[in-house]
């Protein structure tokens, strides 16, 4: 009878300890803890006091896999596999389980031990080839106008707004009713806290809605974007633009026909008259902003090749979420992002491209106001920040902004600034 146990229990142990330790060191979540319990298990069946017991939790171990597994046909098979020695030794050794396994291979005759041994073997190879458990089913969205997006997007659409509910209206709007949004995630992050965007967003547009209104600026706001976008790559987009027809779709395709790409994508900004373009900013000071509107003639074709461009305007920029640099954490409020973001990326050994395809129309007229806070002081020392962390030469920004700044001021601001960074690199 001991042998007859002994050996029901090497059955069980043997699968049981391989597989475990296979999904530990692959599996995640559940699968691991439930791996270690069967490690555990495992060794509990080669020890005399607790084989029995060792026995039950065999079988428990084995329901709750098939459970979690939905019932998957191997995960049947393999419980009841081991399900059979487990009840029979639960079945006879009540009373007495049999001796320590290692006691009783020691006791064995050479030759019964060579077979024990090959068996072993035989069996842990069988073991290593368990299949994979199947992940429990993703809960079924409810039916929707735009379906809810389950895994990973290819793309992420998002916008950071403050205070404008009728330019985040329209932009969802007319991505919803004119573009390809399959396998799309449609993403706002709300800077302000406006009741009526959260409403729409989440129950008219079904899109994903974030609430960041502790730390105001369009860098931190757009950043948060990039945070919590689901998509393998994200196009950022102010509340108030317009895409061509059919930019969405080839930006998809874009991604698809060049997996390689790690540059920063942008396009061309189309004016009112939906005619005249801007391709890209010049690097001049003016007007306390780091760039111009300029045109290149390459880009007056949609259907051009890409080309290289020094900077552009932030109200549409895209790449992969793998390759986002991020933003400098310390930007409040407006200015600062055009070149400094530029810059970030081919610091990193890439390129900002204009795709000529990639056009997009910018509401600029405010007849109500600008709501959001708009700052001399924000502007300078944001621009600082970002040429101190990119090891930019500050003497322009200091220069150019000393039109507007007393001195005094400046100073305060640069002092600020490097107080900041030096916090910033002790962390």
């Amino acid at each position: 009878m001991d042998d007859v146990l002994a050996v029901f229990r090497l059955l069980i142990a043997v699968p049981l300890a391989i597989a475990g330790f296979k999904d530990i060191a692959e599996s995640p979540g559940y699968r691991r803890a439930m791996a270690i319990a069967e490690v555990v298990v495992a060794f509990g069946l080669l020890q005399q006091a607790t084989a029995w017991w060792s026995a039950v939790l065999t079988l428990c171990c084995l329901a709750l896999g098939s459970v979690l597994a939905g019932g998957a046909l191997a995960s049947l098979t393999r419980g009841i596999t081991l399900a059979i020695p487990a009840c029979v030794v639960i079945w006879l050794g009540r009373a007495d389980s049999g001796p320590d396994i290692l006691t009783w291979l020691s006791g064995l005759p050479v030759g019964q031990l060579a077979a024990v041994a090959v068996g072993l073997v035989a069996l842990g190879l069988v073991s290593a080839q368990r299949p994979e458990p199947v992940e429990p089913p993703a809960p079924q969205a409810k039916p929707a106008a735009v379906p809810l997006i389950h895994g990973k997007p290819e793309l992420t659409i998002g916008m950071a707004t403050y205070d404008d509910f009728d330019g985040t209206y329209f932009t969802l709007q007319a991505l919803r009713q004119y573009h390809d949004l399959e396998n799309v995630e449609l993403l706002v992050v709300d800077n302000y806290g406006c009741a009526h965007t959260r409403d729409f967003v989440r129950d008219w547009a079904r899109s994903t809605y974030v609430l960041a209104d502790d730390v105001v600026g369009t860098a931190a706001a757009k950043e948060l974007v990039f945070r919590n976008a689901s998509g393998a790559a994200v196009l950022c987009c102010d509340s108030h633009v317009l895409f061509a027809p059919g930019t969405i779709a080839r930006l998809k395709r874009f991604y698809r026909d060049n997996p390689g790409c790690h540059d920063l994508l942008q396009g061309p900004l189309v004016y009112d008259d939906g005619e005249l373009i801007s391709t890209h900013f010049d690097p001049v000071w003016r007007d306390q902003m780091w760039g111009v509107w300029a045109t290149d003639e390459r880009g007056l074709d949609g259907e051009a090749e890409p080309f290289e461009i020094p900077m552009q305007g932030l109200g549409v920029f895209s790449c992969r979420a793998e390759a986002w640099p991020g933003f400098h954490p310390g930007f409040r409020g407006f200015g600062g992002e055009e070149g400094y973001l530029h810059a970030k990326f081919r610091q990193a050994g890439r390129r900002c491209l204009c795709l000529p395809w990639l056009r997009w129309m910018h509401r600029f007229g405010r007849p109500r106001g600008i709501p959001y806070p708009l700052t001399v002081e924000d502007k300078l020392r944001n621009y600082l920040l970002g040429h101190i962390e990119l090891g930019l030469d500050p003497q322009p920004v200091l220069s150019h902004f000393s039109q507007y700044l007393p001195a005094e001021r400046i100073a305060q601001l640069v002092e600020g600034a490097a107080r900041w960074e030096s916090g910033l690199a002790s962390r």
